[in-house]
């Protein structure tokens, strides 16, 4: 019982593309490979190398170092990138629950809590925090210094794999750029200089954020758009050129006619102003906000509003922001177009690499070239060597070969070598199909009785092998995008799911019931405590006959059955304990029933429509995920930016605030006092595009003056660009 996990759809080359291109390639190929003789060891190393980058990476080199020093390096660099994931983890993580470095300039004891001291400024006002519990200040700098060195060491190690290794073949191979590996040590550098500043001053403002940022800003989803985004710009700003001279034109016209006409030229009043309130009004839809004191006192300006809006709102504002996106749009196709047919040349060239290295002589100049089973499992055994390659050990790798070679040859060729490269990329466990019952009581198992309870549970998709066991008829088409048996593939339910259906229903009903009676806040019948908990044990019974027939590793591998485990448990242990001690859980008992609409809502599966929006959400999913990264990534240095230059300073008391939209709209909860919050400001920019009242409050309260800036450039950098690309 094996259940594979498919790869990301970024990383699954399209391998009925390399039968098509085989012909074209291996010529090319072919030339490519003019390399010296090697030796077995070295050519499965090479080839189990090359395979690794096709699938995982962008670029593959045309030359590799074969020394196994060389491939032990790499290998130590793999791991550490692991570790060095999780320690960019440990740093987002440690970004939220950091304690602010305005509340830690306050005199707190570097090792204790700082409880609510953070919840009030230097001059003891109040301010709104997100609640969040932070690490005491001295457990964070030892936190954040140990991550760091983690991330240098990732670093260290790709800069010993290049310049060793790569640096000395001939011609010389770029395979990780020495450039970002210094950029990222110089990052690492930054925040240790920065974590000994802090512990020695404890100023108001640390600069870890820029290398935080640095950091994450090397993440190849985010190098890879960037590439991208930049590619682009030069479309986006020459139409944004005309955008930005329209509102300087019509802010100067505006400027000129409204300034000395006294009423109705609020926000007219002096040049700066008038860009602002023009850049306000073209790019949000506050532009109502903007025009209707001067409209009511002049109408007459109409003319000119409409004449703005109509060009800049309309006009060069959707143009702008389309012709980024077609720009885009064209090159990540010819990009895609790219890494799709470098990817089939990097599987044919580890088949050739293979087939010279492994079956030397054992093909004629005029026969096809094939990978024998001995040369196959030795290549699965280093490939899977890598971090990076769900394990595959021997017993798994005998069954892919047997099952990928179809004509039982003994050996693969090139279109089943390609299927391979599709294979290779699940994961894989291997688990006892039945349960216990087979191998203890075996006569019960076979007798006609549990054969019938049997077929009862699994359906008539099962059918009955050599020995009385029940396999499920499948093929690889059946799978859905987890990698798991589709409940379509089954022509027919089983007759346990046709009841558990019919309870679902009925349990549904209750439900209703039951939440009409709260929301009349009626007192429930008594029989509908014992009808819940009837309920919660048919669900154990359900999964206690699934159990009977196939054992707990088989039924834990399908996420449909942990579901069902978890929420039958839950739903068991909240029935009785709300039996025992109604006062103390009936609050959480009627959150917990959702759990009974969830189980219902998971039957919608079965359907054609339903199944074909999952589908379509879910490859929407995975094409904006790069595009997420990055946007995440910029949303975060602005979250950053905001909590180390405006924490503390955007509170209800603060007398500079008086008189501004964002006292007056109650909007104090929108602030920048910690890393959560923050995040809430920088969310709300994104989806209104441009809120007016940040930008006017911060521009009272900052420090610097300036600060008011970081609200506009967010507007182009992150709504205007990547968010439009999203």
């Amino acid at each position: 019982g094996s259940c594979p996990q498919p790869p990301s759809q970024s990383h699954a080359p399209c391998c009925a593309r390399a039968a098509d291109f085989a012909d074209a390639m291996m010529a090319v190929e072919a030339v490519q490979l003019q390399q010296p003789s090697r030796s077995k060891e070295e050519g499965i190393r090479e080839a189990a190398w090359r395979l690794e980058d096709t699938l995982t990476r962008v670029t593959v080199m045309s030359e590799y170092p074969i020394t196994r020093e060389a491939r032990d390096a790499y290998l130590k660099t793999v791991r550490a990138e692991v570790w060095y994931d999780r320690a960019l983890v440990g740093l987002l993580l440690l970004s939220i629950f950091e304690t602010p470095a305005w509340c830690g300039q306050q005199q707190h004891g570097f090792f204790d809590g700082i409880g609510e001291g953070c919840s009030y400024t230097a001059d003891g006002h109040p301010v709104m925090l997100s609640g969040l519990p932070y690490i005491p200040l001295g457990w964070g700098m030892v936190l954040e210094s140990c991550l760091l060195v983690v991330v240098a060491r990732k670093f260290l190690l790709r800069r010993h794999l290049q310049l060793n290794f790569f640096e000395t073949l001939s011609p010389k191979q770029e395979y990780y750029s020495v450039a970002a590996i210094n950029f990222g040590l110089l990052c690492v550098l930054l925040e240790l200089l920065d974590v000994a500043v802090f512990v020695t001053l404890r100023p108001r403002f640390r600069l870890a954020f820029l290398a935080r940022t640095g950091i994450f800003c090397l993440l190849p989803a985010v190098i890879t758009l960037s590439k991208l985004v930049y590619s682009c710009l030069w479309e986006f700003f020459s139409i944004a050129t005309f955008l930005i001279g329209a509102i300087v034109s019509f802010a100067w016209l505006a400027r000129m006619t409204l300034a000395d006409l006294g009423p109705g030229s609020k926000g007219f009043k002096t040049f700066p102003s008038a860009i602002n309130s023009m850049f306000v009004a073209g790019v949000s839809d506050e532009f109502v906000a903007v025009f209707l004191e001067s409209y009511t006192q002049y109408r007459w300006v109409g003319i000119i509003w409409l004449l703005f809006l109509v060009i800049v709102h309309v006009l060069l504002l959707s143009l702008v922001l389309d012709t980024l996106v077609a720009a885009y749009m064209l090159f990540s196709e010819k990009h895609a177009e790219d890494i799709a047919v470098r990817k089939v040349g990097g599987m044919l060239t580890v088949f050739q690499v293979l087939t010279d290295c492994t079956s030397p002589g054992e093909f004629s100049a005029t026969a096809e070239m094939a990978v024998t089973q001995a040369g196959f499992l030795d290549f699965i055994k280093e490939y899977t060597a890598s971090a990076k390659i769900f394990p595959i050990d021997v017993q798994q790798a005998n069954f892919m070969f047997k099952a990928i070679d179809m004509d039982d040859s003994g050996h693969i060729d090139l279109e089943e070598f390609c299927g391979v490269c599709r294979v290779i990329q699940y994961k894989y466990w291997c688990t006892r199909q039945f349960s216990f019952i087979k191998d203890r009581f075996p006569e019960f198992w076979k007798s006609a009785s549990f054969m019938r309870f049997r077929q009862f549970v699994q359906g008539q998709g099962a059918v009955i092998a050599g020995d009385g066991d029940f396999l499920v008829k499948a093929d690889i088409d059946d799978l859905d995008g987890e990698g798991q048996l589709n409940s379509s593939s089954i022509d027919e339910p089983s007759g346990l799911e046709g009841v558990m259906n019919v309870v679902l229903l009925m349990n549904l009903a209750l439900v209703i019931v039951e939440t009409i009676f709260d929301l009349n806040q009626s007192p429930e019948p008594p029989c509908f405590e014992w009808l819940e908990l009837a309920f919660s044990f048919i669900y154990l019974g359900e999964v206690g006959a699934k159990l009977a027939v196939v054992s707990f590793k088989e039924y834990w591998s399908f996420s449909s059955n942990q579901f069902d485990f978890l929420s039958t448990m839950l739903l068991l242990c909240t029935s009785l304990l709300e039996s025992l001690l109604p006062d103390d859980v009936s609050t959480y008992a009627n959150m917990l029933r959702l759990l009974r609409l969830f189980r219902v809502v998971k039957q919608l599966k079965k359907l054609d429509s339903v199944q074909f929006m999952v589908k379509t959400i879910t490859k929407l999913l995975q094409t904006a995920s790069e595009m997420v990264t990055m946007l995440g990534v910029v949303v975060f240095f602005f979250t950053m930016l905001s909590v180390q230059t405006l924490g503390g300073e955007l509170y209800e008391d603060n007398k500079k605030l008086e008189e501004t939209e964002y006292l007056e709209g109650h909007m104090m909860v929108l602030n920048c006092n910690d890393v959560p919050m923050a995040f809430g400001v920088w969310v709300v920019m994104l989806l209104q595009e441009y809120q007016p009242a940040f930008p006017d409050a911060v521009a009272k309260v900052a420090p610097w003056h300036c600060m008011w800036l970081i609200f506009p450039i967010f507007y182009v950098v992150a709504v205007s660009i990547v968010f439009e690309l999203v």
